[in-house]
């Protein structure tokens, strides 16, 4: 008895071996549900976030990126009616205003997230120019942290140049001022590196007096700073003219020069005179143009 039962016990493995090999499906009761890409069914549901940064090149354009957690599809609302499905999307707004921005996030078992912002869409105010600081700029001795203080040629001096004279009482106002005295073998310079605001118009005002007909004083904005003045015949200029009234020591005319700064914001100054006879030089100042656009915005101020 106990043989037959298991010699049925084979035929019936045998059987279902068979069938499998007809290819014949055999059902079972057990059913495995495997979440879906980029989803953590019921441990962590999508979260939504992101932040939004304005444009350098175009004030209404904005660069969102996307924080979002456990999700794999975003549909962004830019609060007038146009949307994206891009992950981390750059978007142009039509003009200035308060845009409410939000981002729905979801997976893929359909659990939705969404966060809003309001993105305020203006233009940035134009940063003030630089004035520049103009060491020792009337000529004065010991007024300007230069060198030891004593000296306020030590504000104008570069290497390899000869630095000016100092006359002290036939400036502006009967102070001291720069002198070039005549000299057939000794030129005199005077140079000073200033920073100013990059790709801005500015404004060079001095005060000169000549002595004598033929003379002049003439001032080099340079763009860039020398360290020798050696440099100066191959350096590039962003103005250059020449002062050639004469009215005699003590009258001073101005030289005004409106000049449009490098990219870098790093230039300098230098003046000399031809040396016929006695020139001076007195009273200096480098001050930015306020465009009529910028006052405007400004209240004309």
């Amino acid at each position: 008895m106990e043989f037959k039962k298991h010699k049925f016990e084979l035929k019936g493995l045998i059987y279902l071996s068979l069938l499998l090999i007809a290819g014949v499906s055999v059902s079972c009761d057990y059913e495995y549900e495997l979440p879906e890409e980029g989803s953590i069914a019921d441990k962590t549901h999508p979260s939504a976030n992101f932040s939004a940064s304005q444009s350098d090149a175009d004030f209404l354009t904005f660069n969102f990126a996307n924080l979002s957690n456990s999700a794999t599809d975003y549909l962004w609302d830019f609060g007038n009616g146009d949307t994206s499905t891009e992950l981390d999307p750059s978007y142009t707004f039509p003009d200035e205003g308060v845009y409410t921005v939000s981002l729905t996030v979801s997976d893929k078992l359909g659990v939705t997230s969404t966060f809003t912002s309001d993105i305020l869409v203006e233009k940035p105010p134009v940063p003030a120019a630089i004035t520049p600081f103009i060491g020792e700029a009337g000529f004065e001795d010991g007024s300007d942290a230069c060198g030891d203080g004593q000296d306020g040629r030590d504000c104008w001096r570069l290497s390899g140049a000869s630095i000016h004279q100092i006359t002290s009482s036939d400036g502006r106002g009967d102070t001291q001022a720069a002198k070039y005295p005549e000299s057939a073998t000794n030129a005199r310079q005077s140079y000073q590196a200033i920073t100013v605001s990059p790709n801005t118009k500015y404004i060079f005002t001095a005060f000169y007096a000549l002595k004598s007909d033929g003379d002049y004083i003439r001032v080099s904005i340079i763009d860039g700073q020398l360290s020798n003045y050696d440099e100066f015949e191959s350096a590039t200029l962003l103005a250059q003219e020449k002062g050639e009234i004469v009215e005699g020591k003590g009258n001073y005319n101005a030289i005004i020069i409106e000049f449009e700064t490098g990219a870098n914001g790093e230039i300098s100054m230098l003046f000399d005179s031809n040396n016929t006879s006695d020139a001076y030089i007195d009273d200096v100042s480098v001050i930015p143009v306020i465009e009529e656009a910028a006052a405007e915005e400004t209240g004309g101020e």
